[in-house]
């Protein structure tokens, strides 16, 4: 362990915030909660490295803990560590393998995605899928576009301009909601800025939340290498998912001690922090047209891990006839893949109480979000309708969106 991480795990002092904030640790006693998991056993696991408690495995990696924690101590950092050693030691069920290798469910899916989207719907088919791999029966399955995002992208390259940035899109975009990707690259061109895109692997943060550290190390080696002449050019790194933006900009440094990770750190910026930012210099076009348009707002654990705000609900509070509800609920309980299995379904839903209650109080039948496992959970939950931010902004630029 080196002295930074030292230093943060003296840091702790016992508080037990960490565990208040704990959306897992609210609702079950299953996991025995961030900080027996992390600096408690931390101090064990500096002369032990297997010295981890079973109960990681409840382990959200919502990262609600290291945002709650007032001392700085790296609470999620180590609970991920502890869940990989766990993993190595003890394996990861195929299950856990599918569900974090979300490339190779999407490169499957692309093939058939009619298919795949219309037996994910039939519940003979769901219920299989339970009794073999322990997939949730009753959580509703992502649908899959019928191209991706870098197909889609390659049909309709934006104009090219002297302002340039490089857009991470994230496997969600990729495979699922291809037209959040393409109303972001629009909204930049209105803007007069010029998107490129590289063919990048999943961020890493699937796997690394199922303790499986070195497919992840992987993963990010391979996107360091293709961001490595931009991170050198000085290009921005523009990202619409807060998961990416969070293992781009903290894990890759944290857990893999990668090189150049600090520079990409301060490269990685979210695409309404790229946007305020044009409001800020008096560069952001404002030419929008008026919606009648109400929504709720959820903000995604991993958006607040990253620190940078709500800069989506700034932006979109410029747009003449947006009303913009922040929903202030907590947790999805989603998070990722966890919510997806069986034995962790019910915990998912309860955690989501409180957010789906919201909603339904407020009577909104719409809500944005940046995330896209919020996305789908906020609509199983609810019913709502669920969009990206950047999907209202496009429409209110008159670049049409599929907001109903």
């Amino acid at each position: 362990m080196n002295k930074t991480n030292e230093l943060a795990l003296d840091n702790c002092i016992k508080c037990s915030i960490c565990v208040t904030h704990c959306p897992v640790a609210k609702v079950t006693d299953k996991f025995a909660g961030p900080k027996q998991n992390g600096p408690d056993l931390e101090r064990f696991r500096l002369e032990e490295p297997l010295a981890v408690h079973p109960s990681i495995e409840y382990c959200s990696n919502c990262k609600n803990c290291e945002v709650a924690c007032p001392s700085g101590v790296s609470i999620s950092t180590m609970n991920c560590r502890a869940k990989g050693e766990y993993v190595a030691k003890n394996g990861a069920p195929l299950r856990d393998r599918l569900l974090a290798n979300v490339e190779l469910m999407g490169d499957f899916a692309r093939l058939m995605p009619g298919l795949v989207n219309w037996g994910g719907k039939v519940k003979l088919f769901r219920e299989l899928a339970e009794r073999i791999f322990n997939i949730s029966a009753d959580m509703t399955l992502p649908q899959y576009a019928s191209k991706t995002f870098y197909e889609l992208y390659r049909e309709n390259k934006p104009p090219v301009s002297a302002k340039k940035v490089v857009y991470f899109p994230g496997c969600y975009v990729t495979y699922n909601t291809p037209e959040v990707g393409l109303a972001l690259v629009k909204v930049m061109a209105h803007n007069g800025v010029e998107v490129l895109v590289e063919e990048f692997n999943c961020c890493g943060v699937p796997l690394i939340a199922n303790g499986l550290l070195a497919d992840a190390k992987n993963n990010a080696r391979n996107n360091m290498r293709k961001l490595e002449k931009y991170i050198d050019a000085g290009y921005q790194i523009v990202t619409s998912c807060p998961s990416c933006n969070l293992a781009l900009r903290r894990e890759y440094g944290e857990l893999f001690d990668m090189e150049k990770a600090h520079r990409l750190a301060e490269q990685v910026i979210d695409v309404f922090e790229y946007l305020q930012v044009l409001a800020e210099n008096g560069e952001l076009k404002t030419d929008f047209k008026h919606l009648s348009l109400t929504v709720g707002y959820h903000q995604p654990c991993h958006l607040k891990a990253v620190g940078c705000g709500v800069p989506s609900k700034g932006i979109l509070d410029l747009v003449p006839g947006v009303e913009v509800n922040d929903l202030d609920a907590g947790c999805c309980g989603l998070s990722g893949s966890y919510g997806f299995k069986k034995e962790k379904y019910a915990i998912s839903q309860e955690i989501g109480r409180q957010l789906f209650q919201a909603v339904k109080k407020k009577g909104l039948n719409r809500v944005i979000t940046e995330c896209g496992m919020c996305q789908l959970q906020i609509h199983h939950g609810t019913g709502a309708e669920v969009y990206h931010p950047i999907q209202v902004l496009a429409e209110a630029y008159g670049l049409g969106s599929d907001i109903k």
